[in-house]
């Protein structure tokens, strides 16, 4: 059987004679492989180089950018230090003048279901279908999920200026401006539920409200000590707190 092999034929311009060699069709195969592996090679070196390069700008990019975060996270020290210095000369003052700044619990009467009497100015309002909580007032990501006895709460991360809903029916008994809560709303329910909402961005109800389960009250914020948009939501029953997660199975 005759071997296969690939002739090559090379003609001058200006010489009638030719220059002809031949080479077998396996080293042509290879020579082929071996001119596609260089270029590969050639494509792969330019792009490390191109991607070291890239790299190497954003390298100094996040450098400088680090560099700006950490002169503003410095400037936000200071003045979170200041404002903190303005909060306590703040409550000094309200002390002075005999201004409460927390959120005062409703001045139940009693301590038992048998013994509970509303105060006059929530007895008379309508409780509605849903009188004690049963609606988690925000979707999102729960942060702190247990309650503690110095955080008798549960804190749920979501964007901010999202909706603060109602957790049941009831009356609006405080709406005010707390250091560690900032802007917070209060609601009284049946069976003597109290809940809180705090670190709002604005409220949406007045004092006196009255209220329907899963109604907006407010808007999530990040006032008073937090570091992030998130929603401070508390349970207290004839005045005292209890644990959110157990009632609303958070």
């Amino acid at each position: 059987m005759a071997k296969k092999e690939i002739t090559v034929f090379i003609f001058g311009n200006y010489t009638p004679n030719s220059l002809r060699f031949s080479i077998s069709l396996g080293l042509a195969r290879l020579l082929f492989a071996l001119l596609c592996l260089s270029v590969l090679l050639v494509l792969a070196a330019v792009g490390i180089v191109a991607s070291g390069a890239y790299r190497f700008h954003q390298l100094v990019y996040l450098t400088q950018r680090n560099r700006k975060l950490e002169t503003e996270f410095r400037k936000i020290t200071q003045l979170r230090e200041k404002l903190e210095n303005l909060e306590i000369e703040r409550e000094k003052l309200a002390r002075m003048l005999g201004v409460e700044l927390s959120p005062p619990p409703v001045d139940w009467q009693g301590t038992t279901p048998d013994s509970f009497i509303l105060p006059e100015w929530i007895s008379d309002q309508p409780w509605g279908k849903y009188p004690v909580p049963i609606l988690v007032p925000v979707s999102g990501y729960v942060v702190s999920r247990r309650a503690s006895p110095e955080h008798i709460a549960v804190d749920l991360a979501v964007p901010r200026e999202s909706p603060v809903r109602a957790a049941a029916d009831g009356i609006v008994i405080a709406r005010g401006t707390d250091r560690i809560l900032g802007r917070f709303i209060g609601l009284a329910h049946a069976e003597g539920y109290e809940t809180y909402y705090g670190h709002l961005a604005q409220w949406l109800v007045n004092r006196g409200d009255s209220v329907k389960v899963g109604q907006i009250i407010g808007r999530v914020g990040m006032t008073g000590q937090a570091t992030a948009p998130h929603l401070h939501f508390e349970i207290r029953k004839f005045g005292k707190p209890v644990d959110p997660t157990e009632i609303l199975k958070i």
